[in-house]
């Protein structure tokens, strides 16, 4: 991204998630710290491979967003393992990891913490008596997530044919503001203080209640992403899995409750990121049990095999073609 874009991502992202837009603020704020570290070191460095900037400054930026340094390492592992380049895997992740430990001490040592873990039971069933349920509460809200994914591209369409941004981000503003009436506060926002909320409210709220919750913060979030609002995913999936989970709790007690917002925010993330070390990383963040994590390991992977082949929550714009008098990369300018 230019610099020049920078300040307007800046000034939409903050004025956007202020305003109570369902999306977190991962994409905006790597994208703007990825330009401004990418400048700089082209500027003084430029000997500096690209992919390592862009690598080091997400990490850093990743790194500060979830307040540890392990989030990080899981999404670039298969970033750095995909990239046609020899060495250890170890030795290509050190100065991501690096980055992200020194971006995750900075971040705590400010006081900020973006991923809230509310509190939740230990959980008294063995493992292998939960497999079914915690299959069947991931599964359910990998399904959620999947139904935003196959709307996603659709909606974003319709609102393309205003053809004005104006139009169609203003547009995508009422609609998100009648969707905040009708769902409540709690649907709002990028939804990491909801979750919290919400979990220690569990109690307060019926399974239809929970289910109208789900809908309207999937809408707000495919609204918010097709109408051209700039922001992240990550974060109101996280909400729409615990509130899927908490939902299956309400209607099947037997589940663990820390079982099921685990679980529920491991499908939806999933469905959502399409990325299964993310998915286990939240999903034991938010149930904060460690011997969870067998269970988090097996489950991924029957709903890995749901979400694979789905469409994702993305579009990918037809390129311009070139222009007759454009020089081809590579050759000389025949005109």
């Amino acid at each position: 991204m230019a610099l020049t874009a920078v300040p307007g991502v800046f000034m939409v992202a903050a004025l956007g998630l202020a305003g109570g837009v369902s999306l977190g603020p991962e994409a905006p704020v790597i994208g703007i710290n990825t330009a401004i570290v990418f400048a700089l070191v082209n500027r003084f460095w430029p000997q500096i491979n690209v992919g390592l900037v862009m690598m080091v400054s997400a990490a850093g930026t990743i790194g500060a967003l979830f307040g540890t340094p392990v989030a990080a390492i899981l999404v670039l592992t298969g970033v750095v393992a995909a990239a046609k380049s020899g060495g250890v895997l170890w030795d290509r992740l050190f100065l991501p990891l690096l980055s992200a430990s020194t971006a995750s001490v900075t971040m705590v040592l400010l006081g900020g913490q973006l991923l809230k873990a509310p509190v939740s039971p230990p959980v008294a069933s063995t493992l292998l008596e939960l497999i079914p349920a915690a299959v069947l509460v991931a599964g359910l809200a990998a399904l959620v997530g999947l139904l935003g994914s196959v709307l996603f591209a659709p909606v974003h369409g319709l609102f393309r044919r205003l053809k004005s941004p104006l139009l169609y981000t203003t547009l995508g503003g009422l609609i998100l503001g009648v969707l905040g009436v009708l769902g409540g506060p709690l649907t709002l926002f990028k939804g990491s203080t909801q979750t919290v909320e919400i979990v220690q409210r569990a109690g307060e709220f019926t399974p239809w209640q929970l289910a109208i919750m789900v809908l309207i913060k999937l809408a707000a979030l495919v609204i918010a992403g097709a109408a051209g609002f700039r922001g992240g995913r990550i974060f109101p999936a996280v909400f729409i899995g615990v509130a899927t989970g908490l939902m299956c709790h309400a209607l099947m007690p037997q589940i663990p409750l820390t079982v099921a917002i685990s679980c529920g925010a491991l499908g939806t993330v999933l469905a959502v990121s399409r990325d299964g070390w993310i998915a286990i990383f939240i999903a034991a963040v938010i149930g904060g049990d460690t011997t969870l994590f067998p269970l988090l390991c097996f489950v991924v992977l029957p709903v890995w095999l749901l979400v694979a082949r789905a469409p994702e929550m993305i579009v990918h714009l037809p390129e311009e073609p070139k222009s007759p008098e454009e020089p081809k990369p590579g050759g000389r300018h025949a005109g």
